[in-house]
């Protein structure tokens, strides 16, 4: 409940020179090439899909990834592969069998799709084997099997199938063959593969022991292809799908639309970028398949889109690059993505517009509109990388401090010690040293391939073992965390990047691109080693062995909070509303976060001010606003908030009624960099090497 402490005031008062504004930190809007816009506030809309992993590339470190980052519980659907090398064996009593090294490749595929925690499965083919055998070597033996005879894919299909059903797997649908625009020796020419296909799917329809399972077809390399082989094949299709390793943007999603108003199923069954799946999820997608995994963003995405609504969307068609805007409903949060094709971009820029209220993008803010380029390139392998970015959208009393992209010391609350690096060994947390770099870090935005929504974490070290590092690409729990060279050219390597999500209160989650599993310290008997783990539940009543503070290189380890501002005051001025406290007794320089709301929640309006006074210069005339106001130390410690106060603005020149052009920057940032310098709105990083893996 609010204190009754309003003060109407429409006296107009000369500005405090020494106050700092909100107007010191603004800074043009940037163009864009398109604009996501969301509110918050809005009921928005779902787009369920049915997500799942794939076994065409059969590895279990892979699918294990894509289980760390979409969590078991999420996948409803998977795709499993047949062999079409040797014949089956016709046992006549209405089974087929397969031969012994067809069941151990299938067997291997059911195995890992039951690791999801999924039933249902796609059955495809596996056009692989038929250039190697079942230890890579090349194998050409069993093209002349398969190649124009419909009667032995059926034979084998159903084969399959009853296999699948007898490792506890439903298979769903059956796709005879894979990427069929580029044959793949499945056929003799993609002409013959059309006619084969057909001639196949009429004898899975014409056997009942298929009635409940639907025949996909025209599962294009190609998308610009997929409508074709579709139309040919659709009299005996339950299900369409395409990929999205060449191709246009229009064909992509009118292709899902139109499968979609057909009545039949519209599938992508190899998703290999974010974009892929955001466009996807537009047009009528209903099950996502990933090929290979990685990482936060596609994961995140999954599970805001089943557990969610989206609140905004964004495509730029010429570029093949897309975004949205999504909140999870059961958790509260609000996430931005940007995807792109992986092979067809070309460089775009997308600005987020919140309608509602001001909003912060990993820290930066507080603003209405952030603008990110999504880099794209000149063709496969040549500039392109894939590129897809999660963004945490937060607001409120309790935001990220800064923008991370600096030189800190990293201290976690639950042993009150600092991360520590000791050479190649384990990484620990040891007590704050008064010399040397052990314990100093340089936390930068890092931008490789795939996702560029990670930092690098390195230890400020002429020694070449600085990287933070997953040892031996561990996705376990208690994985142990060490200090590492990078590959070859020192480049930072899957296993040395890291995602910053802010927790609370200050501090933050340093979240594992591996495994998605958290930094946390152990601080046993046997020592403060830092491991990872299982991040902790929303509900946990200890978080603090996860909670790490990035606080300034020459700062004390303190945990100890300031005393909170107080005897604050408001007044009306000319150009918006002026905050004066008094400053609590404290040996530590201290900065202040202001905050304000019209109603009950209260939004932070400016971190990092450094004097004991700030002008809010952008309320809004006719609004009532309450006030509050907390101390920050040199150490990142926040204090309880002031008293509140409130005022109402009677009125305002027409200029301050613009924030939503505006964005508003703190004066203050731990990098010790200016903030003008330190916290952009656009973030790319053209300087930063990109690794082709």
């Amino acid at each position: 409940m609010k204190k009754n402490l309003l003060l109407t005031i429409f006296v107009l008062g000369a500005l405090t020179a020494t106050a700092q504004t909100g107007a010191d930190y603004l800074k043009a809007a940037q163009k864009a090439d398109v604009e996501i816009v969301f509110d918050l506030s809005a009921e928005g809309k779902e787009y369920k899909v049915n997500w799942g992993m794939d076994t065409a590339w059969d590895w279990d470190f892979n699918v294990n990834r894509g289980i760390a980052h979409i969590g078991k519980g999420n996948f409803a659907t998977g795709r499993v592969s047949f062999q079409p090398n040797d014949l089956v064996t016709d046992n006549g009593d209405g089974t087929l069998t397969l031969t012994a090294r067809q069941q151990k490749k299938l067997k291997q595929r059911c195995d890992h799709i039951k690791l999801t925690g999924t039933n249902e499965v796609n059955l495809n083919c596996d056009h692989e084997a038929l250039f190697t055998n079942e230890d890579g070597e090349t194998d050409y033996t069993g093209r002349t099997n398969y190649q124009g005879k419909p009667q032995e894919w059926y034979k084998l299909i159903k084969a399959s199938v009853q296999f699948v059903q007898g490792q506890g797997l439903k298979v769903v649908s059956v796709s005879p063959f894979n990427e069929p625009d580029y044959v793949w020796q499945q056929a003799t020419s993609e002409e013959q593969a059309m006619k084969d296909f057909l001639a196949i799917a009429k004898l899975i329809k014409a056997d009942d022991f298929f009635k409940d399972i639907r025949v996909c077809g025209g599962n294009t390399l190609n998308d610009d292809k997929a409508l074709t082989w579709y139309n040919y094949l659709k009299s005996y299709l339950d299900e369409g799908n395409t990929h999205q390793l060449a191709g246009s943007f229009d064909n992509y999603a009118s292709f899902f639309t139109r499968v979609k108003r057909e009545g039949k199923v519209p599938t992508a069954d190899e998703l290999h970028n974010v974009g892929e799946a955001i466009v996807g999820a537009q047009y009528g997608m209903q099950n996502g398949i990933w090929w290979g995994f990685d990482s936060k963003a596609r994961g995140q995405f999954c599970i805001d889109s089943n557990e969610g609504v989206r609140l905004g969307y964004g495509e730029n068609r010429s570029a093949w690059t897309c975004g949205a805007v999504y909140r999870n409903n059961t958790t509260g949060e609000v996430h931005g993505y940007l995807g792109s094709s992986e092979r067809q971009a070309k460089t775009s820029t997308f600005a987020f517009v919140s309608k509602d209220r001001d909003v912060y993008f990993n820290g930066d803010g507080p603003t209405r509109r952030y603008v990110f380029e999504v880099p794209g390139g000149t063709g496969y392998q040549q500039g392109q990388i894939g590129a897809e970015r999660l963004f945490d959208i937060t607001w409120g009393e309790d935001v990220a401090p800064f923008v991370v992209d600096g030189t800190y010391l990293i201290m976690n609350q639950y042993s009150g010690k600092m991360l520590t690096s000791a050479g190649s060994s384990k990484a620990t947390t040891s007590n704050l040293v008064s010399s040397g770099t052990s314990q100093q870090w340089k936390v930068a935005p890092g931008y490789t391939t795939g996702d560029i929504s990670y930092w690098f974490i390195d230890n400020v070290t002429t020694d070449k073992n600085a990287h933070l590092n997953v040892l031996n690409l561990n996705l376990n729990d208690e994985a142990n965390v060490i200090c590492w060279q990078g590959d070859g050219n020192g480049d930072h390597m899957l296993e040395e990047q890291w995602y910053l999500k802010y927790a609370q209160d200050g501090y933050y989650y340093i979240i594992s691109r591996l495994s998605n599993k958290y930094l946390y310290c152990t601080n046993t008997a046997s020592g403060s080693e830092v491991r990872l783990k299982e991040g902790p539940s929303p509900k946990a009543r200890s978080k603090s062995a996860y909670l790490w503070r990035l606080q300034p290189i020459d700062s004390r380890a303190d945990t100890k909070a300031p005393a909170a501002p107080t005897e604050l005051t408001v007044q009306q001025q000319a150009d918006g509303v002026e905050l004066s406290w008094t400053a609590p007794a404290d040996s530590d320089p201290l900065t202040y976060i202001v905050l304000r709301a019209e109603e009950d929640e209260y939004n932070t309006i400016a971190r990092g001010v450094t004097t004991t006074s700030f002008i809010d210069n952008t309320a809004k005339e006719g609004t009532h606003y309450y006030y509050k106001v907390k101390a920050v130390d040199y150490a990142g410690n926040r204090s309880k908030a002031s008293e509140e106060l409130a005022t109402g603005i009677e009125k305002l020149p027409t200029v301050n009624s613009q924030p939503s052009a505006l964005s508003l920057q703190p004066p203050f940032d731990m990098s010790g960099k200016p903030a003008n310098e330190a916290t952009k709105g656009i973030l790319i990083y053209p300087d930063k090497k990109i690794l082709n893996r």
